[in-house]
């Protein structure tokens, strides 16, 4: 009976971590839950939201908000946007990305015995 209880607990709590994340599971990567704007440079590659709120709404100094529908991938910081425009959509309105989407992809780790599974992994930028 206990080793049942200890295994239906487990499972219970993979589905209440797996349920509560917004992850993507194409890439390990961020699926946008609404309209999401990000910033970028010219090429298309995310930046921190605050190098495109340092200038006005257009972007500037080489950071350009990028807009993004629902349901497509936000970049890890450094990788390139793909899905979306440099102009927002008629009458959509845009939500930053989520703070917890603020990541950059880690390189995989060659010790400790972690493998290429370690290059999923990433840091929080603040």
């Amino acid at each position: 009976m206990m080793a049942f209880d200890l295994k239906w607990t487990t499972a219970m709590a993979a589905a209440l971590l797996a349920s509560g994340c917004n992850r993507s599971n194409a890439d390990d990567g961020w699926t946008a839950e609404q309209d999401t704007a990000i910033c970028t440079d010219a090429q298309g590659k995310r930046l921190p939201d605050d190098r495109c709120r340092q200038t006005r709404m257009g972007g500037g100094g080489g950071a350009f908000w990028y807009f993004l529908g629902r349901g497509r991938p936000i970049p890890f910081y450094g990788e390139r946007a793909t899905g979306g425009s440099f102009r927002p959509a008629s009458g959509a309105r845009y939500a930053v990305a989520p703070a917890r989407s603020a990541m950059t992809r880690a390189a995989a780790v060659s010790r400790g015995g972690f493998g290429t599974s370690a290059s999923r992994f990433g840091s929080i930028h603040a």
